[in-house]
């Protein structure tokens, strides 16, 4: 991908002459922004990072090779993964855990880690209504494919909306999480290293418009 984060990444090697190649549509994207001047070891595939060819052909340039978003065609990755000299990482069974949001939440509730009440949800109003019948309203509508940075969620105040939500969200699968008042949002970045070092970032404060992250706020701001 070579989105935002595609180019953050790209930027941030360079200062350690690492070269970067972005699989992503355009010439435009904000990864290929900055090849130049910032960036001059950034290449460019032209393709979508859904398409099984761009990915093997990107993978016979790269000794690591990693995704911004995990919306991409993980089939390949696992056909892939022992072609590449360092691997992919995340690990293609991670990635395929994560394009399911549902399945995403049955594996955290598994691993033990504390997450709202949650139900599947099939896309017709009789199943919608079962669920608010389940977890009262409102309640939050997601769909279990495709979604990110907000896109992808709704929220049902009335089961009179349950048409209007199927439509928004696409006709896709989906679930439904229990509403949990929250005073604010706080996000912490970890990262794990091949050996199994692990280190975390600073918290940081996430301000959202819509859905979708709109201000962070570093270092965390006091509650009071």
């Amino acid at each position: 991908g070579g989105g935002q984060l595609g180019r953050m990444l790209g930027a941030a090697a360079s200062l350690l002459n690492i070269d970067v190649v972005v699989l992503d549509v355009g010439e435009t994207g904000p990864a290929k922004q900055v090849i130049a001047p910032r960036a001059p070891n950034l290449t460019h595939i032209d393709g979508s990072f859904a398409d099984p060819e761009k990915i093997r052909q990107l993978s016979t340039k790269v000794d690591v090779l990693t995704v911004e978003i995990e919306h991409v065609e993980v089939g390949v990755l696992d056909e892939i993964e022992s072609k590449v000299p360092l691997g992919v990482h995340p690990s293609p069974s991670t990635i395929r855990v994560i394009q399911d949001k549902y399945v995403q939440k049955v594996h955290l509730q598994a691993s033990g880690c504390p997450v709202s009440e949650f139900v599947q949800v099939d896309s017709n109003a009789a199943s919608i209504c079962a669920a608010a019948e389940k977890l009262g309203l409102p309640l939050m509508l997601k769909s279990r494919t495709l979604a990110y940075d907000g896109r992808g969620n709704f929220v049902l105040r009335d089961v009179a909306q349950a048409e209007e939500a199927i439509a928004a969200l696409g006709a896709r699968p989906l679930y439904a999480e229990k509403w949990v008042p929250f005073v604010k949002e706080i996000a912490v970045m970890v990262v794990r290293s091949r050996n199994g070092e692990v280190a975390s970032y600073p918290v940081v404060e996430t301000i959202h418009q819509n859905n979708i992250c709109h201000l962070v706020f570093a270092p965390l701001r006091s509650s009071d």
